[in-house]
């Protein structure tokens, strides 16, 4: 029991030392509150020396400050300036002391405007159209005085081809080709032949001139002839040809000439023409040729030209129907885009009553030739 007694009497020392020692730090805190409270405030010769403290906040002012601001509707007004902070801040001024307000600003007047103190009193009537502005000085059809005239030139100077001012289409251009111009050695023997054309004009008009022709030992193939056309383009690759055909050699016809002549889609040149003549034969010439660009000197040409007739013709040993078709093929060289040699191989083939006349007078059907020649043109 004694033990028992003693340990109650040192928890009971112990809980009145804890209880003495709390009220002595709240006596403590409390003194030293009330004399901070009551320190006098410092002088402002040494305010730039010594931090001021600031004054202790009752509730009630920090209740106002929570307290959301109002919102000010009051039209056109500005908005108040945000000065800085360091400005804001008078170093002289009491912290516990409240700044001193500004005067109110003046309110601005009001969105309404009097409308009667404008124009005399009245507003004006938005329903009343606007006044009609005079057009009649300026609705005429003619030019005021002393204007000049929009459809002359100037000081009556008028377009006269003014030798070098020309544009391209309006500049007359010659062109002159012998595409072939060969010697030719075949099963009816050696000889020569020519194929050429020429033409002189604008780009909306020309004068063409063709020829082409073959020639052997005692013979002058019957389908050589001349012509003279009008030109005339149509489209950006095709061109119309209306003349006359004159037939070269013995028993000539003279023939009433109308084609085309153009590239077509994939830049094959084509030529076809039909020909009428006095006794009502009518007869037609289709040519074709393709260049193949082996390199940019080297071509390779392939050709094909077909001739028919209506009514056969004793005297040149022609025959109704298709007459003949003739295919070629020329290799040349461009030494110069002017002037290329070449060589090649010619068959020809005839047809129906051609090729009946042929067997008559016991002559080939079929006729192979190689030919060396020249391209020029100036």
């Amino acid at each position: 029991m004694n033990a028992q007694d003693n340990t109650r009497h040192a928890l009971s020392r112990s809980v009145r030392r804890a209880l003495d020692m709390c009220l002595l730090c709240a006596a403590s805190a409390f003194i030293g509150a009330s004399a901070f409270a009551q320190e006098p405030v410092v002088d402002s010769a040494h305010s730039q020396h010594q931090s001021v403290t600031p004054a202790p906040v009752t509730p009630a002012e920090m209740e106002d400050s929570m307290q959301m601001p109002a919102v000010d509707n009051r039209p056109n007004e500005e908005p108040e300036p945000v000065l800085d902070p360091s400005e804001a801040m008078d170093p002289d001024m009491d912290m516990g002391q409240e700044p001193e307000s500004e005067e109110p600003t003046q309110a601005a007047p009001s969105a309404e405007m009097d409308m009667e103190s404008m124009d005399g009193g009245s507003a004006p009537d938005k329903s009343s159209p606007p006044p009609a502005m005079d057009m009649g000085s300026m609705e005429t059809d003619r030019p005021p005085s002393g204007a000049r005239d929009p459809d002359a030139y100037a000081e009556g100077y008028e377009y006269t081809g003014m030798p070098g001012m020309e544009t391209s289409d309006q500049i007359a251009f010659g062109y002159v080709l012998f595409d072939e111009l060969e010697y030719l050695s075949g099963n009816d023997g050696d000889g020569f032949a020519w194929n050429m054309q020429a033409n002189y004009g604008d780009d909306r008009n020309k004068l063409w001139f063709r020829t082409q022709g073959l020639k052997v030992p005692g013979e002058l193939d019957p389908t050589s002839s001349a012509e003279v056309l009008w030109w005339r383009p149509y489209s950006p690759f095709w061109g119309t040809q209306l003349g006359i055909r004159q037939d070269i050699g013995p028993d000539a016809r003279t023939y009433l000439a109308a084609g085309i002549e153009g590239l077509s889609p994939y830049r094959f040149k084509v030529e076809a023409t039909g020909y009428l003549g006095d006794d009502a034969r009518a007869s037609a010439r289709f040519k074709a040729s393709y260049d193949i660009l082996l390199s940019n000197r080297l071509i390779l040409t392939p050709s094909a030209e077909a001739n028919l007739y209506s009514k056969s013709d004793d005297a040149r040993g022609l025959g109704a129907g298709l007459g003949n078709l003739e295919g070629g093929l020329r290799l040349r060289y461009e030494m110069h885009r002017k002037f290329a040699p070449y060589v090649g191989y010619v068959w020809e083939h005839a047809f129906s009553g051609t090729a009946q006349r042929r067997r008559a007078e016991d002559a080939p059907t079929n006729e192979h030739r190689f030919v060396v020649g020249i391209r020029v043109w100036l």
